[in-house]
């Protein structure tokens, strides 16, 4: 009628019947920890820990890039300030360097000084 399943020892299992007890799986066993102690789970731990440590990588790349990121738009809105004071600098030295105004501002302040009324001219020395 029934038929009895033999006992075989754990020595001489066959594949089919290994397959069968490392796939059942259940809630209990789940959280009483015998999941972990399978042999399936056991042999990828290596891998685990290579998954874990690839994924923390990720993160902390991910991390480092947006720091680094955020430091260079804070660098470029700091070189175009600058570079828009240089040329308004720029601007205001050419104008002050204009014949007019050095001549203004000469008289503004009162010195003794005199616009040249001869153009310069080379010294040339015969050896």
């Amino acid at each position: 009628m029934f038929k009895r399943k033999r006992k075989t020892s754990k020595e001489f299992i066959s594949t089919d019947q290994e397959v069968k007890e490392v796939w059942k799986f259940s809630f209990k066993s789940l959280l009483g920890g015998n999941v972990l102690s399978k042999d399936l789970v056991t042999r990828q731990i290596p891998f685990l820990f290579f998954m874990t440590t690839a994924i923390l990588l990720y993160i902390f790349n991910q991390y480092r890039s947006e720091n680094v990121m955020g430091k260079i738009m804070v660098m470029e809105k700091k070189v175009r300030e600058m570079r828009s004071e240089s040329v308004s600098t720029g601007f205001d030295l050419q104008e002050l360097s204009k014949q007019s105004e050095v001549i203004r501002m000469i008289t503004e302040q009162g010195l003794p000084l005199m616009e040249a009324k001869t153009p310069p001219y080379k010294i040339v020395m015969d050896e």
